[in-house]
């Protein structure tokens, strides 16, 4: 965004405030601009730690994310960085997909997930570490992912580490999926994620498998350490 146009977005009045969940995250402030509802994502309320190192690190990494998925179906349209701590998306009328619980989702949700996440591999653009309230439903049942923060973009020529680490986390894209069908159908995710086999499979059971012993160090009982 040019300079001009942040600064009318932070003096316009602020809509709604969705204040960051811990002090890592940053906050969801919706403004409108233009005739144009925007979501500023901004870490400026946070630390100046946390600001000038993950807030900074993280804007980049998404802004990055967004620019190489761009037009595919599915994502807020991007309006740009809105300074060093921030950046300015689509702001969209949705339920967070955890809000379905006990609830189901609309017919056709999880395929309409599946969509995107192929369509942002196709870009080679890979999420890792999605999460069900990263992921939208709107009012007629389309479904929207709205968080590429943690994102890796493979690059126009990756080497062999950043291909690598490409595979993961287009694996770990394909167990997230898994395990929230299973969720919102009231299956077990472990068996959903043991269905699909191959690396990603192998993945999954051997973190599950270091939780285990991890919980087991740090004395915690319940099911993970079972």
């Amino acid at each position: 965004m040019a300079g001009s146009e942040v600064r009318r977005l932070r003096a316009s009045p602020a809509l709604r405030r969705i204040v960051g969940r811990n002090w890592s995250k940053a906050d969801i402030v919706v403004h409108e601009l233009d005739g144009r509802r925007l979501a500023l994502k901004d870490y400026r309320p946070r630390s100046l730690v946390v600001r000038q190192t993950l807030g900074r690190w993280l804007v980049s990494r998404e802004a990055r994310a967004f620019e190489a998925a761009e037009g595919v179906p599915g994502l807020p349209r991007f309006y740009g960085r809105a300074g060093a701590f921030a950046l300015a998306t689509e702001w969209l009328e949705a339920r967070v997909l955890a809000e379905f619980e006990p609830d189901r989702p609309p017919p056709g949700w999880d395929e309409r997930l599946a969509a995107i996440l192929l369509a942002l591999h196709a870009r080679g653009v890979a999420l890792g570490d999605l999460h069900q309230r990263d992921v939208l439903v709107g009012p007629t049942g389309e479904v929207h992912v709205v968080d590429l923060a943690t994102a890796l973009v493979l690059g126009a020529r990756p080497g062999p580490l950043r291909r690598w680490l490409f595979a993961r986390f287009r694996d770990q894209d394909g167990i997230a999926l898994a395990r929230l069908r299973a969720r919102h159908a009231g299956e077990d995710e472990d068996a959903a994620v043991s269905a699909i086999g191959g690396p990603a499979a192998r993945w999954y059971r051997r973190g599950r498998v270091a939780r285990r012993w991890l919980d087991r160090l740090r004395g915690k009982r319940g099911p993970a350490a079972r």
